[in-house]
């Protein structure tokens, strides 16, 4: 199988710092054709997003899966099936101790990637990372 991973915030969705006001979630402009023309190309789609408002304590897990079913949502009505939803709650300078810490998975490290590919059987050398910061790319890089 191959995959485009997607940034979530400033790619897939307006970037609104550390929203997770489901009703506030919106695709971004051209999203939905730009992922039919890949999805005829064979490409499944994944989600991989730093979310670190949940370590500094301003959102939770169930926030987090809130806004993975809203973006399911949004691109299941522009006929867009995405196959995963992946997010980093890391950060080493975060206030929520399980959070606080370094990790493999906050980009621009791969591990959610990589995670993805283990659990999908993802062929990475025939997929893209597609995101708005040079830690997108990077993560895609390294994975």
């Amino acid at each position: 199988m191959k995959a485009i991973f997607l940034d979530k915030d400033g790619t897939l969705v307006e970037d609104l710092p550390y929203n997770i006001e489901q009703r506030r979630i919106t695709l971004c402009a051209g999203v939905g054709a730009g992922l039919r023309l890949l999805a005829r190309l064979d490409y499944r789609f994944f989600v991989v997003t730093n979310q670190d408002g949940m370590a500094h304590g301003l959102f939770g897990e169930d926030d987090v899966k809130g806004v993975a079913h809203r973006l399911t949502d949004l691109l299941f009505r522009e006929q867009v099936e995405l196959e995963g939803f992946y997010y980093c709650p890391h950060h080493p300078n975060g206030v929520i101790a399980r959070y606080s810490r370094e990790c493999n998975c906050r980009k621009p490290k791969p591990g959610m990637l990589m995670q993805a590919a283990h659990e999908h059987g993802i062929d990475l050398r025939s997929s893209w990372m597609i995101g708005d910061i040079l830690h997108d790319v990077e993560a895609g890089n390294r994975a």
